[in-house]
């Protein structure tokens, strides 16, 4: 009998992979992405661990998504913001 950790640990079916690829380009859609940037790959990777998890719902899935693309892109702003301060600092 499977306990609760290795059933995570079981691979993807292809029903899972279409799944998660379908939320992936909505992500994607949404935001005006290509599906091979830095963003995108580490949304995919968060999708896939989220689903080993047990989070199967699309709606949740693309929320969380949503919430972590939004969170980057904050995370960039804020980091390109200081770089500026940091080289008026210098001058």
């Amino acid at each position: 009998m499977f306990d609760a950790q290795s059933i995570h640990l079981k691979a993807l079916d292809s029903a899972d992979l279409d799944r998660l690829q379908g939320v992936l380009n909505m992500i994607c859609r949404e935001s005006g992405q290509p599906l091979r940037t830095p963003a995108t790959q580490e949304i995919a990777a968060l999708l896939i661990r989220l689903y080993r998890h047990g989070v199967t719902d699309e709606d949740k899935l693309l929320s969380v998504s949503r919430l972590a693309l939004a969170q980057r892109q904050i995370d960039n702003t804020t980091s390109s913001a200081s770089d500026s301060v940091r080289q008026l600092e210098a001058e």
